[in-house]
């Protein structure tokens, strides 16, 4: 089976807002430095969330930028994309970003790291040192991530992509419904098509990944901890902040609720990535 193993942001702190993710979601926190900068992982047990620094090159924006996922077989999902999608191509990834070992990219554009475990040497060398390839835990923990949304212009074919090339299964929807929806067997992909007058009242965004669903055991319990983790900062250096104050915030959270209807609450952190949490 695919797993969708992690979700990856460019950050402008990762030791403050991986914290916050880690304290509030119950994750496990490890900080990471490097010649490349400072970054950090937090995990629930089946899905890292990995803050990574703007660096030289590849300077942003901040906020959600790619995920991955981890395969049985990498040159089945190889096939499986030179077959039906001559615009999707893969390149190995660099020796100085050592946790993934291919990227390979969508038919709208949207970069997927590729994972596998003992891959071939010819295919790429690096080594994941587990990061991602951990061994899951048995059940969802009380509090772990449900989906993850992708606003795409093609969300049709690009569904068919991921059930092609990731073998994520294909989940029911309305005929009349444009959210097209996939799971791994416990993580859901959420793709919903992006057009440009879906953003009146509020910035652009580019076809993107939007935001991360999370389940929770209690949605007003969480929130309420999330309120006392923010009163630690001054306002303006909060890890996050409800996404109901100011129009454009409301506009947000309603844009939101496109995809997640039965999200409690909608919240944006301070690089830029926007969650949702339900229980």
């Amino acid at each position: 089976m695919p797993k969708l193993n992690h979700i990856a942001s460019i950050t402008l702190d990762p030791q403050t807002v991986g914290k916050f993710y880690s304290t509030i979601f119950q994750m496990t926190f490890e900080p990471r430095t490097s010649r490349n900068g400072s970054s950090s992982v937090a995990r629930e047990g089946y899905v890292g969330l990995n803050f990574n620094p703007s660096m030289p090159g590849r300077p942003g924006p901040i906020g959600l930028d790619h995920f991955g996922i981890e395969v049985n077989d990498i040159n089945n999902s190889f096939a499986n994309a030179e077959k039906d999608y001559p615009e999707v191509e893969w390149v190995k990834r660099s020796g100085t970003r050592p946790y993934a070992q291919v990227d390979i990219n969508d038919p709208d554009g949207q970069v997927i790291n590729i994972n596998q475990r003992d891959i071939d040497k010819s295919i790429s060398e690096v080594k994941t040192d587990s990061l991602y390839l951990e061994e899951d835990s048995a059940e969802p923990r009380p509090r772990h991530v449900e989906y993850l949304a992708l606003r795409t212009p093609n969300p049709a074919r690009c569904s068919d992509f991921y059930r092609d090339v990731f073998e994520m299964t294909p989940m029911n929807r309305r005929e009349d419904e444009e959210v097209y929806s996939l799971t791994d067997g416990r993580v859901v992909l959420k793709l919903m098509p992006w057009k440009i007058n879906d953003f009146d009242g509020m910035d652009v965004n580019r076809p993107m990944l939007d935001h991360i669903g999370f389940k929770v055991e209690d949605a007003d319990k969480v929130h309420q901890e999330i309120l006392d983790y923010n009163g630690r900062f001054p306002p303006m250096a909060a890890p996050c902040w409800l996404l109901e104050d100011r129009e454009e915030d409301r506009n947000r959270a309603k844009h939101m609720r496109q995809i997640a209807p039965d999200s409690k609450y909608q919240y944006c952190d301070m690089n830029g990535t926007c969650f949702t949490i339900n229980d």
